[in-house]
């Protein structure tokens, strides 16, 4: 089951990066809509902790939950600020390039054996989130060497937050009160960035809240799936899987904001599909 929930964990977490394009497609303020991402995140995994009663808050799950919460939180900040310099095609797919870090993380620390089929699909899929920016019929306009430094930032804070789920199931610690403190950490720092900036004052900042509590209930699903396929399965298979939800983001964009795909982009699908059945091979 760890493999359906992999895959599902991708498919509902690309909605809640959709809806990050989304915000910053019609320029709404940045802020605001994290504060509602993280306000219904915090919801939600605060729902499933009592209902699963595994609503204690002990030294280590606060440590847990803060550090993850900054991966997130900074992680989710850098990336929509890269998206004011950078295209969400050639920023996204490279921000989740820390796959690769967390590929070697299973493989180095935890001693994760892998077939050569499941090398082979993970391969396929990297591939695919990697070169799916050099398409050569986008168009690629960066504003300024800023942007190098926030790709760079945000991916290392994704790692953190990625990888940091993994260490803390090996350590037997319940990841929905983690992920309850770190979506609150995440919650309480948008709460101060947004009293602290200009967006309090801006005719958008009610749209963006809202926008960001859909997102919220999204990224908190995406971010339960992925927990739960982490339990069960490798997370040098499981992160290749939940990464994916770049290229769902991208289908949804061509569908709803009207982007077209070209063959490049196609061709990077169709290899994302085969990574998918060759990562079902048995290890």
């Amino acid at each position: 089951m760890w493999f359906i929930w992999a895959i599902a964990s991708a498919l509902v977490f690309g909605l809640a990066s959709f809806f990050m394009k989304v915000n910053s497609f019609w320029s709404l303020p940045t802020m605001s809509f994290l504060t509602g991402l993280y306000a219904s995140g915090t919801a939600g995994f605060l729902l499933v902790a009592i209902l699963e009663h595994s609503l204690e808050i002990n030294v280590w799950i606060l440590i847990a939950g803060v550090v993850i919460g900054l991966g997130s939180t900074y992680g989710n900040l850098l990336f929509m600020r890269a998206l004011e310099y950078g295209p969400a095609s050639l920023t996204s797919p490279l921000v989740n390039t820390n796959i690769l870090l967390i590929v070697l993380f299973g493989v180095l620390l935890y001693g994760e054996q892998l077939s050569v089929w499941q090398y082979s699909g993970i391969a396929l899929v990297c591939v695919a989130i990697f070169t799916l920016p050099f398409d050569p019929n986008e168009g690629i306009s960066i504003k300024g060497n800023v942007w190098y430094a926030l790709v760079f930032l945000a991916t290392a804070l994704m790692f953190l937050r990625n990888g940091g789920l993994k260490a803390t199931e090996e350590a037997s610690l319940a990841n929905t009160p983690i992920l309850m403190v770190a979506y609150a950490f995440g919650l309480l720092v948008s709460i101060i960035l947004v009293r602290q900036s200009k967006e309090k004052s801006s005719a958008g900042k009610g749209k963006g809240f809202a926008w960001g509590l859909v997102a919220g209930l999204f990224s908190f699903g995406g971010m339960q799936l992925y927990a739960i396929a982490l339990r069960d399965g490798p997370v040098s298979i499981v992160s290749p899987l939940f990464a994916a939800h770049a290229l769902f983001v991208a289908v949804l964009s061509m569908l709803y904001l009207k982007e077209r795909i070209s063959k490049y982009q196609a061709a990077s699908l169709v290899l994302v599909v085969i990574g998918i059945v060759l990562l079902r091979g048995e290890g």
